[in-house]
């Protein structure tokens, strides 16, 4: 991330003083009114450092015991849930079991979709304070969240073997939180045992993902003791011979066995430990993500530890032998370099390689990675800039002292500290990270080769210079290292400082460490030889009976499944032979499961690696676009990439099958009634949560249309496809519209968009997948519920009197009572006879004849294209939604014949 800081400005928080500078020694009596030390006389900098430090010192002196008394009643969403909660959900969980989960954007994914791994930008989890807002909290799951309610998840408690409870029980959350046990809350850091391995990996590949230095966060959590539980359980004494174990069980289903751990029973026995049940986290109920609706927290131990999704807790002589016990958040001895060593079983499974406390940590958070300053002249070297971060331990051990380098550890600069409120527990038991900050000025910046951070605790240790090698890459804790590069921008003929971390977020390069040569392995066995196809060569298939896409680097022969695919040919065809993420992306955000298995069917190779590199900066060009988009719906409720959630409150039955919905839109910030924001002609897409993924379709609301119309609510007007049990071949029906048909007022259901390639811009204008259009003359074809973006299409064009474009509608259906509209459509067709036409077909007719109604019996041909429709001509467009069976067997063919040409006047929605 560049931030450009643009002038500098001096700051004051710092201290600028080295282990080199005249610093008063501690316990000298001072002269306060003339500025001196036993007679000799201090600068202004050693004056100033005095008061500071004095000041600091002071303020840890006046620390008293945090009670943890809890600051009112848990909350769920209210009027401060935007700083604290994401309350839409994201496009890249719509095919996961995740689905119903909201998450932040501003989460960085380290292991793809799912399961969910994510930290925060560094620079964003410093600025968001000292209790980071649960949004921003890093996360670490090893599978799908489980599906827990409130109302009927347990909890047990039970020994192994028995007779070490006498009273072993079965809690429900009611029973654990009803005030039968004390409640207590405190702020934790929690940091992932993983945290900065992305820094080991640059020195050798380890068997763990990457994540950077900001798996770590503080949060505000709520609970009872663990201890009080086990106690009220009939948790025997142990005997002082014998060490016994307490180990936790999570709900999750990770793939090799339930994630269950084990820490000494003993040190969450102890009272001054705060060994804590949890329910809440920042004054709410937990997240899914955190472990709803109870998990366990043990202050000053690594994350690992801390099992969310709590449902067995057991007292037992041995701790388990559970997959993740054994072979997760181990340190093991740098020379094994394999799971597969012959001595790795014996390492992983004794408890001297176990991760339990946090490790000594200090890490630089300003100047962020990639931040840029800009030196106007010389005059700005004497300037000041403020280096900060953070800095924590573990076991509850306060961080004594924090200390900066700019000559690679020669001379070391004092750092001063910045606590929490209350951040003392139980005497001596600091369970919260410190901010630090330091100012030095820029010429000692431009000067340096690295800005270097260590910390040092109570037993008076720092913080290791190198990084340890451990094949699971955890606990890393060197020094924190920054470096800074100057160099000249052409632009602009100025000097600029930029800022390197060790390594950039996510998977992307421009840290200042260099990832291994990967080293050659053999394949066991002899694999396929994928073939590799250029761009060129993709170009060529780009027609109806040879077409190909490209979709995240693979290709596809897509041919067969053009005359089947639900969104017609052209939705894939307006991507074949190009080399575009746009398909990708539009892939992810409407597919499912079972897409993806259909897909997988037209796998043939892979893309060239030049290919691959143009892709990428087509993706760059895709995220550039997808920001202006996002800026440009800054404040309405649809959003392109993420999920906004829509309350029902209002259903009418239009006819045996069909019903008119109303959705109410969430309010904005400042408590005005929510904006929907969707362009003419273009649909939303609603998602549905089901256990393995969810399940989208698109819809085009009815209204609103017009700007007008936003009243904070929208219509959607939907067809019922019901489970057919009298058809030869059993139908479960529509999975989405069944669902809706049956929710009842007050549920809710995700939407987002605008989706789709056609907009009406006014005046005959249309933007059809990027490129601009005119026409005076429309032509459309409609079936049954495919009205519905015509609808927003004709009352555009005729709620305004400046707009000339004519229209004319061949609606198809089965009956007179299937026609949605019919009433408003028949009104403007009396009322604005020269501007719209209309025309019904219908397939079965009714006993009685209707003679208001305009219509012909029987099917869509050409007969009836040419007696309703403009003739083609320059200026004239038709465009098409309804059943696949009607546009491509009836009007498409007829169309064509009459001249009209798909993709440049004849288009489908």
């Amino acid at each position: 991330m560049a931030v450009d800081n643009g002038p500098l400005s001096a700051s004051s928080t710092g201290s600028g003083l080295s282990s080199k500078t005249l610093v008063p020694e501690e316990g000298v009596a001072s002269d306060k009114g003339n500025g001196k030390r036993d007679g000799t006389a201090l600068s202004d900098d050693q004056r100033d450092f005095f008061a500071k430090i004095s000041q600091e010192f002071r303020n840890i002196r006046s620390f008293k015991n945090n009670p943890g008394e809890p600051k009112g009643d848990l909350k769920y969403l209210d009027g401060d849930a935007p700083e604290q909660l994401e309350s839409c959900l994201s496009i890249d969980d719509q095919n996961t079991p995740d689905s119903w989960i909201p998450r932040s954007p501003e989460l960085l994914r380290l292991t793809g979709k799912h399961p969910l791994n994510a930290e925060p930008n560094l620079l964003r989890l410093f600025e968001a304070g000292m209790i980071t807002p649960t949004k921003l909290h890093f996360v670490r799951n090893h599978a799908a969240v489980p599906q827990l309610h409130w109302e009927t998840h347990t909890m047990s408690v039970f020994a192994e073997p028995p007779d070490l409870l006498s009273n072993p029980k079965q809690f429900t959350m009611d029973e654990l939180t009803s005030g039968a046990f004390k409640v207590f809350e405190i702020p934790v850091t929690m940091g992932c045992d993983g945290n900065r391995r992305k820094e080991v990996n640059m020195v050798k590949r380890t068997v763990g993902f990457n994540w950077t230095a900001s798996g770590v966060s503080t949060a505000l959590w709520r609970g009872i003791p663990v201890r009080d539980v086990l106690l009220a359980c009939g948790l025997r004494d142990t005997p002082p011979e014998e060490r016994w174990y307490l180990n936790f069980e999570g709900a999750d289903e990770p793939a090799d066995g339930a994630y269950s751990t084990a820490i000494p029973l003993m040190h969450a026995m102890n009272p001054a430990n705060d060994v804590m049940l949890a329910f809440g986290m920042n004054g709410r109920v937990l997240h899914p993500d955190h472990g709803y609706p109870v998990r366990v927290i043990i202050p000053g131990y690594v994350g690992g530890r801390q099992i969310k999704w709590l449902n067995k807790i057991w007292v037992s002589r041995e701790p388990n032998m559970s997959y993740y016990h054994v072979w997760d958040n181990k340190v093991l001895p740098s020379f094994i370099d394999s799971k597969d060593h012959p001595l790795a079983r014996t390492f992983f499974e004794d408890e001297s390689t176990a991760c339990w406390e946090q490790t000594l940590q200090s890490i630089i958070c300003k100047p962020a990675h990639d931040e840029r300053l800009f030196l106007n002249d010389d005059s700005s070297l004497d300037r000041t800039y403020t280096v900060e971060g953070i800095a924590f331990n573990g076991g509850g051990e306060r961080i004594e002292r924090v200390e900066l380098s700019m000559d690679d550890g020669k001379t070391w600069k004092y750092c001063y500290r910045h606590f929490l409120d209350k951040p003392l527990r139980n005497g001596d038991k600091y369970w919260a990270w410190i901010f630090w900050s330091c100012d030095v000025k820029i010429r000692e910046i431009v000067n340096a080769f690295e800005i270097i951070v260590r910390a040092h605790d109570q037993k008076k240790n720092f913080q290791p210079e190198h990084i340890t090698w451990n094949l699971t890459g955890m606990m890393n804790n060197s020094w924190y290292r920054v470096r800074p590069n100057l160099f000249r921008d052409d632009s602009t003929s100025r000097s600029v400082l930029q800022f390197q971390h060790p390594v950039a977020p996510l998977d992307e390069a421009g840290g200042w460490m260099i990832p291994p040569k990967e080293e050659a392995t053999p394949p066991s066995v002899p694999s396929k030889k994928l073939p590799t196809f250029s761009l060129a060569e993709i170009a060529k298939h780009n027609k109806m009976d040879d077409a190909w896409i490209i979709l995240d680097n693979k290709v596809y022969d897509v041919t067969s499944v053009l005359s089947w695919h639900p969104g017609g040919a052209k939705s894939i065809l307006m991507y074949a032979g190009k080399a575009t993420v746009d398909v990708t992306n539009e892939y992810r955000a409407i597919h499912d499961n079972y897409a993806h298995t259909r897909r997988d069917e037209c796998f043939i190779g892979n893309l060239s690696e030049e290919g691959v590199r143009v892709m990428q900066e087509d993706s760059v060009r895709a995220a550039k676009a997808l920001a202006q988009l996002k800026a440009k719906r800054q404040g309405l409720a649809l959003q392109p990439d993420v999920f906004t959630a829509a309350k029902l409150i209002r259903r009418k039955e239009i006819n045996a099958d069909s019903r008119l919905y109303t959705f109410k839109l969430p309010r904005k910030p400042d408590g005005s009634h929510g904006v929907l924001g969707l362009p003419v002609g273009r649909h939303i897409q609603i998602a549905l949560h089901f256990k393995d993924q969810a399940v989208l379709r698109s819809y085009t609301p009815v209204r609103p249309v017009l700007p007008d119309e936003e009243d904070g609510t929208f219509d959607l007007l939907v067809k019922t496809y019901f489970p057919s049990v009298d058809a030869d071949v059993m139908s479960p029906g529509g999975t989405v519209t069944n669902y809706l048909d049956c929710m009842e007022e007050g549920e809710e259901i995700d939407i987002r968009g605008p989706s789709g390639g056609i907009t009406y811009k006014g005046h005959g204008e249309f933007d059809i997948d990027g490129e601009t259009f005119d026409f005076d003359k429309i032509n459309v074809v409609s079936g049954g519920s495919g009205i519905t973006p015509h609808w927003q299409l004709i009352l555009a064009i005729l709620s305004d009197p400046t707009d000339d474009t004519r229209i004319s509608l061949i609606n198809s259906n089965k009956t007179k009572h299937d026609i949605w509209m019919r009433d408003a459509l028949e009104k403007y067709a009396r009322e604005h006879p020269d501007r719209f036409k209309l025309w019904n077909i219908v397939s079965i007719p009714t006993p009685v004849s209707d003679t208001a109604m305009k219509h012909s019996v029987g099917r869509l041909n050409k007969m009836i294209i040419t007696e309703h429709f403009y003739p083609n001509a320059p200026g004239v467009g038709t465009f098409m939604c309804g059943p696949l069976g009607l546009l491509e067997d009836a009007a498409l063919p007829a169309l064509q014949e009459l001249g009209f040409e798909d993709g440049r006047s004849i288009f489908t929605f």
